[in-house]
């Protein structure tokens, strides 16, 4: 066996194996393992990527006979009870379902069916139930130990398109009558133009097309493998359409004129992204209903998903847009309180999506009086509940994204050409595409140049893309030395999603755009020279800059006295607890540092001080149990660098801070040097110089 649930394989040297699948749990097991299990009680989401990789178990058979030796792989695919699912609470009757919840020691759930129901929980006992609704209607289900209570509506599929208008475009009549932007918002108008209403039309009807009839499980609405649920599926069973071997010209017009009940079911509509309409008791309501509405990633995924023709879903899982820690521990109430409308604007898909339709973006996230409160926060859904990550729907508008991928590809993002003024305080202009990148990856600290000195210790936040593209807030240089590589189309889009190729293992012969976001040195030669050289630039600039920090050591050790005051502020753990507090301050003496490093030690320049001989150092955490810990290594920001607990050893006008500054300017820019090279050689030249 070579990949898959470990199977028991029997008579492995004969003519005749047999082999033996584990237990039903170890495939769930399987299946969980590769999906995104957060704590929460909820609809688990399956992507195809993660389902496929669980069902399948690969063997390798060799045989050796008297005219040579010869080796095939077998796949054998188990049929697990589970399906691709949205993780929205809105389901399709006839299609399983999986629960997630809180870790904890012990489960133990009920489920109350609506009337008429037979469903039954399988695994109650376990973090991750399932049931199969038999029924529209209500499902109630409770955790008896969190007493925790998870709601989940099913329905049936109805589809929405009723014809075509003069230019080929959806008409979905009953869709209009209300999504018209005065009853209800007009996503209709933006949708028809998509890809997404258009995709199974455009298939079928061209002859060099790809046409499969397989495409229809994302290409069409509810095709699920269940025929009694008003699905496409259902749709093709009860009209009896034989769906052609290749596209055609005109068979679009034909199949909603003979066969409206398929139509209406075609192309990617409102309930793909939405649950079933008919029966789950929610979409006539005409309130915004959570268990409809997900700004999930896991909603794109369950046909972005499915590598290798659509793999965009598990590209975005390596970026660092996809990183839960962050937004649970940056951009939610309980972390971070009222300031988590200040992180939460780039750190939570819905704090971003509520910042960027405010008129003032230097601002953090407002509520109906100023700065929002955690009361408006918490509605907005930044809590360890419901918080997103930098999702797909960020950058999207899923109901206007454009008619065509890959390459070249009219894909649409929120913000384009021009940002408004950014936290960093300057405008991007001219930036294409990128103006959506750039709007968060920004030092997001206000003007730091020669024209605003610094007034603190702050450090610029480590997003300085934006900052170093664009040729600003630096000290000693003059400011706004924009990049010439700021005027390439769509900017950072280009580098990073276009002509960056995308993961071989999550793409088709490596082409359409790059969800991971990280680009190649190698596209260097697609404008320069084959000649130029790409690592030596930016081996130049991380020698430079490491030449630079120990230069800032240096000079802190130098301006230390005999007995140096410090606060550590290294995360720690005692007690079985972790903490991220500021210690009491604690007195070291300079011949026991055996050496300093600039950090930025919560968005502030610091230091790690390694010592020769370990301190104990005390923590006071408000309402906890103050502790002491020994420790040889110590983060530590500048202000809190003194003589005597008071007196600061660097005072915030002394120009190594401007320094400081601009050694995690250029550092968080990450590019080492790529996104504007003569700038960064310039600010790293200026800062040597000023240590002098």
């Amino acid at each position: 066996q070579t990949a898959g649930v470990e199977a028991e394989i029997a008579g492995a040297d004969t003519s005749s194996a047999m082999i033996t699948l584990s237990p039903a749990l170890a495939y769930k097991t399987k299946l969980l393992s590769g999906l995104k299990t957060l704590d929460r009680f909820t609809v688990q989401a399956i992507n195809p990527h993660a389902l496929e990789g669980a069902e399948l178990a690969t063997f390798k058979v060799t045989v050796t006979t008297s005219s040579g030796t010869y080796t095939d792989t077998v796949n054998i695919t188990a049929d697990l009870p589970y399906a691709i699912s949205t993780g929205l609470a809105n389901v399709a009757v006839g299609i399983p379902v999986l629960l997630s919840s809180d870790t904890q020691a012990a489960y133990s759930w009920n489920i109350v069916p609506p009337t008429g129901s037979k469903a039954a929980l399988t695994d109650s006992k376990t973090r991750n139930p399932s049931f199969t609704p038999d029924v529209a209607g209500k499902y109630t289900l409770t955790e008896g130990v969190s007493k925790a209570v998870l709601s989940v509506y099913a329905g049936t599929w109805e589809g929405a398109i009723t014809g075509q208008d003069a230019n080929g475009r959806p008409v979905a009549a009953g869709c209009t009558a209300c999504h018209n932007g005065q009853i209800a918002p007009d996503n209709f108008t933006a949708w028809k133009e998509s890809g997404h209403a258009e995709i199974f039309t455009q298939n079928i009807n061209n002859p060099a097309g790809h046409w499969s009839f397989a495409c229809a499980s994302c290409h069409s609405v509810g095709y699920d493998g269940n025929n009694d649920n008003g699905g496409f599926d259902a749709a093709v069973a009860a009209t009896g359409w034989k769906p052609p071997a290749s596209g055609a010209v005109g068979l679009w017009t034909d199949i909603i004129a003979k066969y409206p009940t398929v139509a209406k079911a075609a192309n990617i509509q409102c309930e793909n992204c939405h649950g079933p309409n008919n029966g789950s008791t929610l979409h006539a309501n005409g309130v915004e209903d959570a268990a409809r509405l997900s700004i999930s990633s896991d909603v794109c995924g369950t046909c972005h998903g499915e590598p290798a023709r659509h793999g965009r879903y598990q590209q975005w899982e390596e970026s660092g847009h996809a990183n839960f820690e962050l937004a649970l521990d940056e951009a939610t109430v309980e972390t971070r309180g009222a300031f988590a409308g200040y992180c939460g604007r780039c750190h939570s898909a819905q704090g971003f999506l509520a910042w960027i339709q405010q008129s003032d973006l230097t601002k953090q996230i407002q509520g109906a009086n100023g700065n929002a409160t955690v009361a408006e926060l918490t509605a907005l859904g930044l809590t360890k509940a419901t918080v997103q990550p930098q999702t797909c729907a960020v950058c999207h508008d899923p109901h206007d994204v454009g008619n065509l991928s890959g390459e070249p590809n009219t894909a649409k993002v929120r913000i384009v050409d021009n940002t408004s003024i950014l936290p960093a305080g300057f405008q991007a202009k001219t930036v294409g595409k990128g103006a959506t990148c750039m709007t968060c990856h920004n030092t997001r600290n206000a003007l730091h140049n020669i024209d605003a000195p610094p007034t603190s210790y702050s450090a610029p936040h480590v997003a300085a893309q934006a900052d170093v593209l664009m040729g600003e807030n630096a000290y000693l240089v003059a400011p706004s030395q924009r990049s010439p590589h700021s005027y390439v189309k769509d900017t950072c889009v280009t580098c990073h999603m276009e002509s960056t190729p995308p993961p071989a293992e999550f793409s088709y012969n490596l082409s359409g755009t790059n969800h991971s976001f990280a680009a190649s040195i190698e596209i260097c030669a697609d404008c320069h020279s084959s000649a130029f050289n790409g690592e030596a630039l930016q081996i130049g600039v991380e020698d430079k800059l490491e030449e630079l920090g120990e230069e800032m050591a240096a000079y802190l050790l130098g301006k230390l006295p005999a007995s140096v005051t410090v606060k550590d502020y290294t995360p720690h753990a005692f007690g079985g607890k972790n903490y991220d507090v500021k210690s009491n301050a604690v007195v070291i003496e300079k011949t026991n540092i055996a050496s300093l490093a600039p950090t930025e030690p919560h968005g502030q320049q610091g230091f790690l001080f390694t010592l020769t001989n370990p301190v104990n150092v005390t923590y006071a955490p408000a309402g906890e149990t103050v502790h002491t810990i020994t420790v040889t290594v110590l983060e530590v920001q500048l202000g809190d660098v003194t003589t005597d607990g008071t007196t600061k050893v660097i005072a915030a006008t002394d120009p190594f801070v401007q320094v400081g500054w601009n050694y995690f300017l250029i550092h968080g820019d990450n590019s080492k040097g790529v996104h504007n090279p003569a700038f960064v050689n310039e600010v790293l030249d200026a800062s040597l110089e000023a240590l002098k």
